[in-house]
C-alpha cells in the first residue's frame, strides 16, 4: 500500500460509522434522553444514563492485551452482533408504558442499556487500532474528515427521521418506531464491518503481542499530557451536554422533535468543519485547532449564563444557534484530537493498549462526571442567588461554574505538545487576516480585468 494513499476497500469503514451512529444517535442520544425524561425521570438518571457508556468501557483494559491475538474484526464482529439483539427489547420498552408503572420501565431501560453498553465496552477497544494499522500516518487528516462526514450526515438523517416522530412526544408508539430504526442501523452497520480490510502487514509476533504493564504506559511524557487534557475537557466540557438539552426543553420551552432537529442542524454544520480540516490539519497539525476551539467554549458558556441569568432576550433564538454552532467546533475538536492520538500512540509498542487505557480514564470520567453534574443541578435548581444585583437561578449558577472550570481546560491544553505544528496565533492570523486579503486580492484583479 502506498504510503501516502488510503488503503482500497476503505469505504466500508466509512459506511459502517455511517449505519452504526444511525443506531447510538437514537439509542444513546437525545431520544433516549427525551424518553428517559417524558417517563418523569431525575437528572441524576439522565446523568447515569448518559454515563453508561463511558463506565463500561473500562472493560477494555481486559480484552485489549489479547485484541491482537483474537484478531480485531472477529472482536468487533462479536461484540457489535451482541450488543444490536439488545435494541430488539428497547424497541418494545416503550409500549409496556400503558400496563406497566414509569418507575418499571425506567428500571427495565437501564438494565437494557447497561447490557448494550457492556457489550459494546467489550468489543471497542478494538477500532482505533484497527483503523490505525490501516491508515497511514500522513493521510490520517483525510480518512478522519470523511468518516466524520459520513458519521455526521447519517446522525442528520436519523435526527430528522426521529424529531419528525417525536413532535408528539405523548405517544410512546413514536419511541417504540425510533428505537426501531436504532435497531435496523445497527444491524446494517454489521454488513460492512465484515468487510473492513485487515491490516495488509501481517501482525507482529513475539514481543509486540507481549502485554506491557498498565503502569509502564504512565511513563510516557507526550501521552500523559494529551490524556490529561482529554480528562480535564470531558470532565468540564463535554460531560454538561445532557443538562444543556434539558435546558432547552425546560426552560426555553423547546419541543423534543425540533431539538432533535437542532442537533441534526449541528451534525450537519459540523460537516463544514470537517470539509475545512480535511486539506489543513495533516499540514498544519491538530493543536492550533484545539486552541480555536477552547476559544470557541470561552463564548459558549458565557452565553448560556447569560441566557439562564434572563440576560439575554429571544432565548427561542440564541439557544438553537449556540447549538448548532457547536456542532461546527465540536466536529473540529473531535478530528483534531482523535487525529493527534492516533499520531502520539500509532507506531508505538502496544498500540492497543495506549488506546483501551485512553479510552478507560476518559470514558470513566465521561461516565462519573454526568452523575455528579446531575446531582449537582438536582440541588441547586432550585436556588435563587443574589451576586451583583442579579438574581442568579441554579442554571445560571451551573453555567457560571462551567465557565470557570475553563481555566483549567487551558492549563491542561498548554500542556500538549505536536512537533512541526503550527500556532494558533498564526492559525488565526492566517485564517482571519491572511485569507481573506487574499481573496480580496483576487476579487479586485478580476474586477480590473
Amino acid at each position: 500500500m502506498n504510503s501516502e494513499t488510503l488503503p482500497p476497500r476503505i469505504h466500508n469503514a466509512y459506511l459502517f460509522q455511517a449505519f452504526n451512529a444511525v443506531s447510538w444517535q437514537i439509542c444513546l442520544g437525545s431520544p433516549l434522553i427525551l424518553f428517559a425524561r417524558e417517563l418523569g425521570a431525575p437528572a441524576v438518571v439522565l446523568g447515569l444514563l448518559a454515563g453508561l457508556a463511558p463506565l463500561t468501557s473500562v472493560l477494555q483494559l481486559i480484552v485489549a492485551p489479547h485484541a491482537e491475538r483474537i484478531g480485531y474484526r472477529k472482536l468487533m464482529l462479536s461484540g457489535w452482533s451482541a450488543r444490536v439483539v439488545t435494541l430488539v427489547f428497547l424497541t418494545l420498552l416503550p409500549l409496556t408504558v400503558a400496563f406497566w408503572p414509569p418507575t418499571i420501565v425506567i428500571t427495565l431501560m437501564i438494565l437494557i442499556m447497561v447490557a448494550f453498553t457492556t457489550l459494546r465496552g467489550i468489543a471497542t477497544c478494538a477500532w482505533m487500532p484497527w483503523i490505525t494499522a490501516i491508515v497511514p500516518r500522513s493521510v490520517r487528516g483525510v480518512y478522519l474528515s470523511r468518516d466524520r462526514t459520513f458519521i455526521s450526515i447519517a446522525s442528520v438523517v436519523a435526527l430528522v427521521v426521529a424529531g419528525a416522530f417525536l413532535f408528539d412526544h405523548d405517544n410512546m408508539w413514536a419511541f417504540s418506531i425510533v428505537f426501531g430504526l436504532s435497531f435496523l442501523g445497527g444491524a446494517t452497520s454489521l454488513y460492512f464491518l465484515n468487510r473492513i480490510p485487515e491490516p495488509v502487514l501481517p501482525l507482529q509476533v513475539g514481543a509486540s503481542l507481549t502485554p506491557l504493564r498498565w503502569r509502564d504506559l504512565l511513563y510516557d511524557g507526550a501521552f500523559v499530557r494529551l490524556l490529561s487534557f482529554t480528562v480535564v475537557v470531558q470532565l468540564c466540557v463535554l460531560s454538561t451536554a445532557t443538562f444543556i438539552t434539558v435546558f432547552v426543553r425546560e426552560e426555553v420551552n423547546i419541543q423534543d422533535g425540533l431539538i432533535l432537529w437542532i442537533t441534526a442542524g449541528a451534525a450537519l454544520v459540523g460537516v463544514l468543519g470537517l470539509r475545512l480540516l480535511r486539506s489543513r490539519v495533516d499540514g498544519l497539525g491538530s493543536r492550533p485547532f484545539l486552541g480555536v476551539v477552547f476559544l470557541w467554549w470561552t463564548v459558549y458558556y458565557f452565553v448560556w449564563f447569560l441566557l439562564a441569568a434572563h440576560l439575554v432576550d429571544n432565548a427561542w433564538l440564541v439557544a438553537p444557534v449556540l447549538m448548532i454552532v457547536a456542532g461546527f467546533f465540536g466536529s473540529i475538536y473531535e478530528l483534531s484530537l482523535t487525529r493527534l492520538m492516533m499520531n502520539t500512540v500509532g507506531d508505538r509498542p502496544g498500540t492497543t493498549q495506549f488506546f483501551a487505557l485512553q479510552s478507560v480514564i476518559v470514558s470513566l470520567v465521561a461516565g462519573v462526571a454526568p452523575i455528579v453534574w446531575g446531582g449537582v443541578l438536582d440541588r441547586v435548581r432550585t436556588l435563587a442567588v443574589e451576586f451583583g444585583g442579579l438574581t442568579l437561578n441554579g442554571y445560571a449558577i451551573f453555567f457560571a461554574v462551567q465557565w470557570l472550570l475553563l481555566s483549567v481546560v487551558l492549563a491542561a491544553l498548554m500542556q500538549v505538545r505536536e512537533g512541526n505544528a503550527t500556532s494558533t496565533k498564526t492559525l488565526l492570523y492566517r485564517a482571519l487576516v491572511v485569507a481573506p486579503g487574499h481573496r480580496l486580492a483576487a476579487f479586485t484583479h478580476r474586477l480590473r480585468v
